[in-house]
């Protein structure tokens, strides 16, 4: 009888505790996988793209360290836009470099001091991403004709160097343009 009592007690009360934990094991090893699975496939995506770097070769480094350089090479612009006013039949008059311009600081001070503010320009809407710096250059010319000023801006946009246009002040009166100038730089 003590033997019945007891098979029924492990029936009634052991064997649904053991379903419980039976169940919470299966579901538990159903998460871990699908947790597995998703790491697997992000560390194959890793490995993919470790191998696609590799297969890039150094002329297209080159290529790539050639339209954004890194900040040591950036005194290199000043006289290549010299030379492309120049080949262009202008006079460069100056040359004003911002680096490490602030656009939001910039702002501010323009807001504050009751001036026109100019808007964000160029690939990035915004600050650019981390790891790039931008450089504001403002290039003022004279004996500046429509013909020429078209030749400097088609001279500007297809140069390997990347360069944003943002703004062109051009009085025509006075044969002279002011060029606002963004260009961009990878941070080492």
């Amino acid at each position: 009888m003590a033997l019945i009592i007891f098979a029924a007690g492990l029936f009634w009360f052991a064997y649904p505790r053991y379903q419980r934990i039976s169940q919470g094991d299966d579901i538990a090893m159903k998460n871990l996988r699908a947790e597995y699975e998703a790491k697997n496939n992000y560390l194959g995506k890793i490995k993919n793209l470790k191998k696609l770097y590799q297969q890039v070769s150094q002329a297209e480094i080159k290529k790539i360290e050639g339209m954004v350089p890194n900040d040591s090479k950036i005194i290199n612009l000043i006289p290549e836009i010299e030379s492309i006013i120049l080949r262009n039949g202008a006079v460069l008059d100056s040359i004003k470099v911002e680096p490490n311009f602030n656009k939001e600081a910039s702002a501010k001070t323009n807001t504050e001091a009751g001036k026109k503010t100019e808007s964000l320009s160029g690939i990035f809407g915004g600050p650019p991403p981390k790891g790039v710096g931008r450089i504001k250059i403002e290039i003022s010319l004279s004996s500046v004709s429509y013909q020429v000023l078209k030749n400097i801006i088609k001279t500007l946009e297809n140069n390997l160097r990347l360069l944003d246009i943002a703004a062109i002040s051009y009085a025509v009166q006075e044969n002279s343009a002011v060029f606002t100038i963004y260009t961009y730089y990878l941070i080492s």
